[in-house]
């Protein structure tokens, strides 16, 4: 909105208060020159900067870039802001995350990233995250397994297999899960050698080799 005295015709009257305040008119001064009590003139400068504030504000807001926005809500509403977009503002999103991804550096800001390329479950996303799987933050190798376990790519299945042997209890989770549904017979045998040191691993890990073992069995017969 231009407030000024050249689209005065189209401003509301407590604007035009503001604006003689703008000029350095005093309280008093406006008062006698728009005939208003002193009451009625601050509560019309409390109205007009309210107003004001309210736009610079969504201002602010409209420039920020849309992973900027996206990166500050919450896993539900991350959720539902992409549910909600149409195929030509999906098709931006997806843009400008791949972008995003590749000159991050906050560790939070990639997990949360990487974690949408994985709800996305766009394989175009992999030529990017296949890289970060020996990304030195151990959490964002996590969530890049997990992503990878979302996609369901086999072009994966050599890095879920190196995953397999990663630090972290939760990414060997995740990559025997992946495994179960995208591994082959080397993922099996990889698999059943590492089911048989139980003794290094966490109960959950293991139920996860259990599983993907029995599903690779049976997908074999």
């Amino acid at each position: 909105m231009n407030i000024s005295w050249d689209n005065i015709d189209n401003l509301e009257d407590y604007y035009v208060t503001y604006l003689l305040y703008k000029e350095s008119k005093t309280v008093s001064q406006i008062s006698k020159i728009r005939n208003l009590s002193i009451s009625q003139v601050n509560d019309q400068l409390i109205m007009a900067k309210l107003e004001i504030k309210a736009m610079l504000r969504d201002k602010v807001e409209l420039s920020k870039d849309t992973i900027d926005k996206f990166l500050v809500l919450n896993k539900h509403d991350r959720l539902q802001f992409m549910s909600e977009l149409n195929s030509e503002r999906m098709i931006d999103l997806k843009r400008r995350l791949y972008k995003r991804i590749l000159i991050e550096k906050n560790a939070e800001d990639l997990m949360i990233l990487i974690w949408a390329t994985g709800e996305l479950k766009d394989d175009r996303f992999l030529k990017l995250l296949h890289p970060l799987t020996s990304h030195r933050h151990s959490d964002v190798r996590r969530i890049t397994y997990s992503a990878l376990r979302k996609i369901e790519s086999p072009s994966s299945r050599e890095y879920l297999q190196r995953g397999l042997y990663d630090t972290n209890p939760q990414t060997k989770q995740y990559c025997a899960k992946a495994l179960s549904k995208i591994g082959n017979e080397n993922s099996l045998r990889m698999l059943r050698q590492l089911k048989n040191k139980k003794q290094f691993e966490k109960d959950y890990v293991l139920r996860a080799y259990e599983e993907a073992i029995d599903t690779l069995e049976k997908s074999d017969k």
